[in-house]
């Protein structure tokens, strides 16, 4: 997978539900937090209120002492009105400037070395009582009143909860009794002739207070829970969607299981793995052979079960960390890993695995036959001695490995072996085809095809007849190219046709330059391809192609295939009767080296008959090879037909044909391909 579709693949992952999930979860975190802090800042409050409270009440005390010594009453006096103008009057105690008890009520007092300072609209100091136990359910400090949290205040009211079942009474009181009592000392800034005044406060926090914030805490909580729960199933939804999303974006639409798109990802992550640096794995090509034949035979319908059937049995046979997807039509691509103690062990474990599930697959449908090829490109282990035991393969290009397994899937098309490893000489032949098919357009604007003429001679007296015309590729970077290593690509590319009309159009301006300088001028036969006659208007196109330069039509040969005639056999009937209407000579080339038939003889009107080299080569020490070439001769000319004899290269041969009566014989014997300026400086001597 390249990495644009890769990334695109992430970013189309993390924009369909993590920004839900993200939202859900901040929020949620924005909720609690806000919930306790609303919940704290109330009992914050709760707590300020009561103090605020005995704060006015201490300073009510004082007030009203103050009053009293202002009127000239004594300390005892004021602390007696007090007492008997407030209704719940509290302790106070008196000292002079120096800190010397003067009087009190009670029997405790500050404990001047423990203080407190808070802030209560204005300043306020607090002590320590001197009687208060603060190690028997009350705070440790009095600094700790305002560290009061929720969870310390529930625990409190309620980890002893009585039966209050009948009793209204008994609910009430237990919802007034305190959790929380705080005794201590308020100093009174007020004016008393000199002297100083404390009171004795009581802080009590009991159950119905905790019972309140807990009630707020609930009505935040159920307030929030209407978004957070909307958010919740949003999240949900989208997780849903994404799941749906990917599901699609990864399911092969005709087989149900994994596609292609799967099948890289997963491959990219297993190979690039460090973890999996040491194992061997093997990317194979499975293609089912023939199989727009089956869909013709039984229908799309039947041909889309059956590779539903394929994906099925794949799913059962993959085992952990191996996996499988539908390449397109009867293609799938498998990721196999490959056991053994080296790398031929592994070649021979996955051959004999593959083996196997090409039989079976065979079976799947036991009234057909189906047959199955495989291209594995194997993906070996990085060496241990590179790096570190932890050491991820580099440049995993899963499309080019599976480029590789193609390649030898489609190298073996024709053999009986079921099974084709890539090697090196598979790249070299893979490069050498992709270099033919970028240079070839250039090469025949640039003259880098040449035309090579083979002599045809009479097997008596030797006279010079007629020529081949033959193409030699001549490249300024990689020299003389044989046609061997061309054609066969040109037949597969279709180049084929242009370099057809080529040599037509370079034999042609020949012939009319020899009939204009004077030179004599011999036959030519020039190959035409089996593609060329998919073409329509073939016969036309060939005339004004050769008319366009103005030799004569019968100085041109036109060559066909024996292979040719196993193609659409009406239209090449109607294409060479037009040619020779068009007075182009037409031979079949290579006759006998295929599987001709000798019923094309009967309906294809033909001029030459070239016997095949493989008549010539090798011994024939039965004689049963000379026979055919007889019979075959006697033939030809019994249709008036003339017969070339090609790859001749012995005197004995010579004679041979000599005897028969063969026309024509082409071969080394005589003279090899060879230039045209050679070709006719040889034709000069011979005229």
């Amino acid at each position: 997978m390249s990495k644009i579709k890769e990334k695109n693949l992430k970013k189309l992952k993390r924009k369909s539900f993590w920004p839900s999930i993200l939202l859900f979860l901040t929020f949620m975190a924005v909720s609690v937090v806000v919930i306790f802090a609303g919940i704290n800042l109330f009992t914050t409050y709760i707590i300020g209120v009561k103090l605020t409270s005995l704060h006015d009440q201490a300073m009510e005390t004082g007030i009203l002492m103050e009053r009293s010594i202002q009127q000239g009453e004594k300390i005892t006096y004021a602390v007696s009105n007090v007492e008997r103008y407030r209704r719940d009057p509290s302790d106070v105690y008196v000292t002079d400037e120096q800190g010397n008890w003067v009087m009190s009520t009670g029997s405790s007092e500050p404990l001047f070395d423990q203080s407190f300072e808070w802030t209560l609209g204005e300043r306020c100091k607090v002590y320590k009582d001197s009687a208060w136990d603060y190690g028997q359910g009350a705070l440790d400090d009095i600094e700790s009143i305002f560290e009061l949290h929720v969870p310390a205040l529930a625990h409190r009211a309620f980890h002893q909860a009585p039966d209050l079942r009948g009793s209204e009474a008994k609910r009430a009181r237990w919802m007034q009794e305190p959790i929380i009592e705080q005794q201590f000392w308020m100093y009174v800034p007020v004016s008393l002739n000199g002297k100083k005044l404390y009171v004795k406060c009581t802080l009590q926090i009991i159950r119905q207070d905790v019972i309140y914030i807990m009630i707020l805490g609930a009505i935040a909580l159920v307030l929030l829970f209407v978004p957070l729960l909307f958010l919740f199933i949003n999240t949900i939804l989208n997780i849903r969607m994404q799941h749906r999303v990917t599901k699609l974006l990864y399911m092969d639409p005709v087989t149900g299981g994994n596609n292609w798109l799967y099948f890289q990802g997963y491959a990219a992550k297993v190979l690039g793995s460090g973890w999996n640096s040491r194992k061997t794995y093997a990317i194979v090509d499975l293609h089912m052979e023939r199989y727009t034949n089956y869909l013709s035979c039984y229908g799309s319908k039947q041909g889309e079960e059956l590779l539903e059937c394929m994906d099925g049995f794949l799913r059962a046979r993959m085992k952990r960390k191996e996996v499988f997807g539908h390449y397109g039509k009867a293609d799938f691509g498998l990721i196999l890993q490959c056991e053994g103690a080296n790398e031929e062990a592994c070649r021979q474990n996955c051959y004999r695995r593959l083996r196997s599930l090409l039989a079976e697959l065979a079976g799947l449908q036991p009234e057909r036959k189906l047959h199955f090829h495989a291209g594995v490109c194997m993906v070996l282990p990085v060496n241990a001695t590179e790096g570190s035991w932890y050491e991820k393969r580099k440049n995993v290009d899963i499309d080019q490995l599976f480029s590789f397994a193609n390649t030898a899937q489609a190298s073996g098309h024709n053999e009986a072996e079921q099974i084709f490893f890539f090697s090196d000489r598979l790249l070299e032949e893979q490069s050498w085809e992709q270099w033919v098919e970028s240079n070839m357009q250039s090469a025949l604007a640039a003259g880098e095809f040449q035309v090579y003429l083979q002599p045809k001679y009479t097997p008596t007296g030797g006279r010079l007849v007629g020529a081949e015309a033959l193409v030699r590729w001549i490249c300024p970077e990689k020299g003389m190219i044989p046609p061997g290593r061309f054609i066969p690509l040109f037949e597969e590319n279709g180049f084929i046709m242009k370099l057809d009309d080529y040599m037509l159009s370079q034999i042609a301006k020949l012939q009319a330059e020899w009939k204009v300088q004077g030179k004599k001028t011999v036959p030519i036969s020039v190959n035409i391809s089996r593609a060329h006659f998919t073409q329509e208007g073939l016969a036309e196109h060939i005339s004004q192609l050769v008319d366009s330069y103005g030799p004569k039509h019968k100085l041109i040969e036109l060559e066909v295939t024996e292979s040719a005639f196993f193609d659409d056999k009406d239209v090449l009937v109607n294409t060479v009767k037009q040619l020779r209407a068009y007075d182009f000579p037409i031979s079949m080339d290579d006759f006998g080296a295929g599987y001709s038939s000798l019923n094309t003889l009967k309906d294809i009107p033909l001029d030459v008959l070239k016997l095949d080299a493989e008549f010539f080569r090798g011994e024939d020490e039965t004689g049963r090879g000379a026979i055919i070439v007889r019979e075959a001769i006697c033939l030809a000319r019994e249709l008036n037909m003339r017969v070339v004899a090609e790859g001749i290269e012995q005197k004995e041969q010579v004679d041979f044909l000599a005897g028969l009566g063969c026309d024509m014989i082409q071969g080394f014997y005589f003279a090899k391909p060879m230039p045209v300026a050679e070709f006719e400086a040889r034709m000069a001597a011979d005229a």
